[in-house]
């Protein structure tokens, strides 16, 4: 009796391993190498981009006339650099999206 739980306890075990490697199998078919990234989200990691560059280049321009009482002067200069960061993040970021597309 032994030898017959043993033996049909291997044959599910051997049956399940069959399945599993074929289910395996069948999802990497279906993967892509590469994910496509959807228009939503393309243009959400654009936005970001822009914003927190221009929200770091403000926050050092504030933070720095605060520290030498030069009010406006540094806060205009870094939020210019931001906006130029930020351009220069989602002109890289189009440019990579294009390269990507056959």
């Amino acid at each position: 009796m032994d030898e017959r739980r043993k033996s049909g306890t291997s044959s599910k075990l051997e049956e399940f391993e069959d399945r599993l490697t074929h289910a395996q199998k069948a999802r990497k078919t279906k993967e892509s190498p590469e994910r496509k990234n959807s228009g939503f989200g393309i243009a959400f990691k654009i936005a970001t981009d822009l914003v927190v560059a221009i929200a770091v280049g403000v926050g050092i321009g504030w933070a720095l006339d605060s520290w030498l009482s030069t009010k406006p002067l540094f806060l205009l200069i870094f939020f210019l650099f931001g906006v130029a960061a930020g351009l220069l993040n989602v002109i890289r970021t189009a440019r990579s999206l294009n390269a990507k597309e056959p």
